[in-house]
């Protein structure tokens, strides 16, 4: 008895480690052999703030970038940015409110936005930062909307302008998305539907380390795939780039943003050509400012984005003008193993967490599995 509570204390421990700092590939090993205890355990129910509401979490994606957890800087401080809830509790000092307890909703995240451990109850100050969401949207959907959709959506904001300045003068105009996660699927899904729809002069190319993850991005409607495998030589994997973006790449959208995926995408970069970078680079890359400026190139960061373009987003899901890209559903009980697959890079698409959800249509905790 008394082993099975000390072997327990350190599982504990484990886990603390690894939602509060770093953790180690042995730190997830062994956590993956304990179920995490109940969300409802390990979190206590916050008081209301004035002139807010309460948000009980149903579903997060799991969006922490693969690059920390193979650097040892994992800190997944759960349930993250990419929340969607119901509202459990509303301040009566509320004024002139149309949120009701019920409501369904996701949470715009804030620059600090960050929780520690798994919180079940989330309050929410400025009920400008909620947006409410139709039935027609399922939960596990709408959670992966304020996080890798809402970046996506604006990194494709940011290409369309130099895109169509392009295609005044190119017959065609090829765009690189680095990274075939759910940052890179959404964009996707948000390029073609954009910029893509009404012009067959735009050709939207995938390059990913896995083949896994290059075969779910041909699903979804991409031009062509680039196997950008580790292993091979620098010079074969541009000259392979180069090949299948056939007269060079004029915007590259780096999910990755690291030195060797950066050097790797300037060297395929057309003259005046645009690279847009996410916000999970670990280190500092060493660029030639004066090749920069020679070739008339730009590299520009992926904006976070607003309320009033997740409001967008909501809309043109609700609408199906859009189709959400590949995701899993996984019991927040799963959570260890789901960290392992993510660690191990095997996952395709978002993972998304349920915190013990009840559908109130149907009465049951089922969710379908994309």
């Amino acid at each position: 008895m008394l082993d099975n509570e000390v072997n327990k204390n350190e599982q504990v421990q484990v886990a603390r480690r690894m939602m509060m700092g770093n953790v180690s590939e042995a730190g997830i090993s062994s956590l993956s052999a304990m179920p995490m205890e109940s969300s409802s355990v390990m979190s206590q129910m916050p008081g209301c703030p004035k002139g807010g509401v309460i948000v009980k979490v149903c579903f997060a994606g799991i969006c922490f970038s693969e690059g920390y957890i193979r650097k040892g800087h994992f800190r997944p401080a759960l349930p993250g940015t990419e929340i969607a809830g119901v509202v459990h509790d509303v301040c009566n000092t509320l004024p002139n409110s149309n949120i009701i307890p019920g409501d369904h909703v996701i949470i715009f995240p804030e620059e600090d936005m960050a929780h520690d451990g798994f919180q079940e109850f989330i309050p929410v100050e400025n009920i400008e930062n909620l947006v409410q969401i139709p039935n027609s949207i399922p939960l596990e959907v709408a959670s992966m909307l304020p996080g890798s959709a809402l970046s996506a959506y604006n990194a494709v904001l940011k290409a369309q302008p130099h895109v169509e300045k392009l295609q005044q003068v190119k017959s065609c105009v090829n765009v690189l998305i680095v990274g075939a996660g759910s940052l890179g699927l959404w964009t996707l899904r948000l390029a073609n539907y954009l910029i893509g729809q009404e012009n067959s002069n735009i050709r939207l190319f995938v390059a990913d380390n896995s083949i896994d993850k290059l075969i779910t991005a041909q699903e979804h409607d991409c031009h062509d795939i680039i196997h950008w495998c580790e292993e091979d030589h620098e010079q074969y994997i541009i000259e392979r780039t180069l090949d299948a973006c056939t007269g060079g790449v004029d915007v590259v959208v780096d999910f990755v943003s690291s030195p060797r995926t950066m050097m790797r995408s300037l060297k395929c970069l057309n003259r005046e050509g645009l690279i847009l970078v996410g916000g999970n680079a670990m280190a500092e890359v060493s660029i030639n400012l004066n090749t920069l400026a020679a070739k008339q190139q730009s590299i520009v960061g992926i904006p976070k984005g607003s309320v009033d373009q997740l409001r967008f987003l909501v809309d043109t899901i609700a609408d199906k003008k859009v189709e959400p890209p590949s995701f899993s559903v996984h019991n927040v009980e799963e959570t260890s193993q789901v960290l392992q697959e993510l660690y191990e890079c095997r996952l395709t698409g978002r993972a998304v967490l349920r915190f013990n959800y009840v559908n109130t249509t149907t009465g049951t905790t089922d969710v379908t599995d994309n």
